[in-house]
């Protein structure tokens, strides 16, 4: 999920950057409509944005490598764009470039309220990436996108949801080593015991490393875990307990 976002910035020559009228016609080169609807939310001009769709533009037209016009308002780091495009009917759900979905992108964006807005206008936190099958609460799992992650399960999404490798949320925290989140999926009804394709709980990779060689706030993450854990019954794997 995060590749898909940085395989946005190299499609679009760095230019993107500035949110500049090239972005759109690199984006849309045989689609002039669709290129305004891009530069008008890139520019954060709602009202523009409204007279175009008004006047029979896409707000979910794709471009090159199926890229939408949500990912690129979010790559230009224009909110007032991206709302825009949302109240004029594009729809968060469905997938774009790299079979990421708008909720996915907002998930793993740097602000969280890319995310806010996207939930607010009909974003399904558990919308599945048209690749992996993952949600976006699996792409928000690591300590730089906590708040999205935090947010995602208070709007209700499955803590247990698997992608089409098996990997759960849970797996993906554990991999992190952010016990603080393995601990919150546990809490939010996930399942302990669910297996991916290598047959492997989430413990197999949150217990892999030595504690010794974790920070103190991942050390601290890990017995939190391992506390639930006992209190609650459940098996300790071969190493959980070192």
């Amino acid at each position: 999920m995060r590749a898909a976002l940085l395989t946005i910035l190299l499609m679009l020559s760095g230019a993107a950057c500035s949110g500049d009228a090239m972005d759109a016609k690199q984006a849309f080169p045989e689609d002039p409509t669709a290129a305004a609807l891009a530069e008008a939310a890139a520019a954060g001009d709602a009202a523009r944005v409204g007279d175009l769709v008004r006047q029979g533009a896409d707000p979910d037209a794709q471009g090159e490598s199926k890229v939408n016009l949500l990912q690129l308002a979010m790559l230009a780091q224009s909110k007032t764009g991206l709302r825009a495009l949302l109240e004029a009917g594009a729809d968060p759900n469905r997938p774009g470039l790299g079979g990421s979905t708008a909720v996915h992108g907002a998930a793993i964006a740097d602000d969280p309220e890319y995310l806010e807005i996207v939930l607010a206008h009909g974003g399904d936190p558990d919308a599945r990436h048209g690749e992996t099958g993952a949600t976006p609460l699996a792409g928000a799992t690591g300590p730089r996108t906590d708040a999205q992650f935090r947010h995602l399960l208070e709007a209700g999404a499955d803590p247990g949801a698997a992608d089409r490798t098996g990997n759960t949320p849970l797996h993906r925290a554990a991999m992190l080593n952010a016990g603080s989140q393995v601990l919150a999926l546990l809490e939010a009804g996930a399942d302990p015991g669910a297996k991916n394709a290598q047959d492997a709980t989430f413990q197999a990779y949150l217990f892999k490393t030595p504690a010794d060689r974790l920070t103190a706030e991942a050390r601290g993450g890990r017995e939190a875990v391992l506390t639930w854990l006992r209190a609650h019954d459940v098996p300790l794997e071969a190493g959980a307990g070192d």
